[in-house]
């Protein structure tokens, strides 16, 4: 974990100074390496520290402080670009990022397991698990193909600028951190897969309303309803991944699921960017709504 965050600190603290693209290419990976290794252990660490009896409460607790760190960072981002510059909030991510990495290396102690084999093979993984890092995949490239860049160029269409866009942000977090909270309540009485198939459904077909916005008042119903969704799901899928996964291998079968979604963050930029240049804007939203229907149909394979 403490080698993850430095390397991810190192990543960041280096942006400012990229001039070409293969830098960009080189930073940019080592960061999402760096960040994927660091999600799949803290997902494990969590897995191992709760029970599967009160995990969906506590990751539902958990998840509220997701939404509401996004605001506080964009809250911080925006004065440090306001009264400093963006080479500063680069050096203030870089240190708070190796901070924690300071802090995790000295305050906390793990059991390591003494690995088997270092090779790979297919059936190492259960059916679920290969089941769920579909699912992961196809979430992440549904947020990819809408978002990067897709959104902020429908933002700019709609002439919103750079701060009232923060504060659509900021609403919709707020919204979401509340809602996530609430699912603590019904979540395990719901049914732990029945809620990420309504979430992943949900999200997705409230993203295909994308496609059809033209003020900033839609855009805002349009986006806090896919942060809502979202975010419940989150709290879904990581509960769903954590009962199917077990010691002492728990970290490796994470580390597999969060791999295949990173596949996803690469691919849905470049499949976003392919539609905006040779189909339309809109068709982007309407094709993440699509793929994000095909996760949620993959969740009727678990067992």
């Amino acid at each position: 974990m403490s080698l993850s965050l430095f390397l991810q600190s190192i990543a960041i603290g280096f942006f400012p100074f990229l001039s070409k693209i293969h830098e960009f290419i080189i930073v940019k990976g080592v960061g999402n390496i760096s960040q994927t290794i660091r999600k799949s252990i803290k997902d494990a660490l969590l897995a191992d520290t709760f029970n599967k009896k009160i995990r969906a409460k506590v990751m539902a607790k958990l998840g509220t402080v997701f939404p509401m760190s996004r605001v506080l960072g964009m809250i911080i981002g925006f004065v440090l670009l306001t009264y400093l510059s963006l080479v500063y909030t680069f050096y203030f991510c870089a240190l708070l990022v190796l901070f924690v990495a300071i802090f995790f290396f000295l305050f906390y102690k793990e059991k390591v397991y003494k690995r088997i084999s270092w090779k790979f093979s297919s059936r190492a993984y259960s059916r679920n698990i290969k089941i769920i890092s579909l699912i992961a995949f196809f979430i992440s490239l549904n947020f990819t193909i809408a978002y990067l860049p897709a959104f902020f160029i429908l933002a700019n269409s709609l002439s919103i600028e750079t701060n009232t866009l923060f504060i659509l942000f900021l609403g919709s977090y707020l919204i979401s951190s509340a809602f996530t909270y609430w699912s603590k309540n019904w979540i395990d009485k719901f049914g732990r897969i029945k809620t990420l198939f309504f979430s992943i459904l949900g999200f997705s077909i409230i993203m295909f309303f994308y496609a059809f916005t033209v003020d900033i008042v839609q855009m805002f119903i349009v986006l806090a309803g896919v942060s809502v969704f979202y975010y419940i799901g989150r709290i879904a899928l990581k509960t769903v991944m954590m009962d199917n996964t077990s010691k002492p291998n728990r970290g490796e079968q994470i580390g597999f699921i969060k791999s295949i979604e990173g596949i996803g963050d690469v691919a849905g930029p470049a499949i976003g960017g392919f539609l905006i240049e040779f189909v339309s804007l809109s068709s982007t939203f309407v094709v993440a709504s699509a793929v994000g229907i095909v996760g949620a149909i993959l969740v009727f394979h678990l067992k």
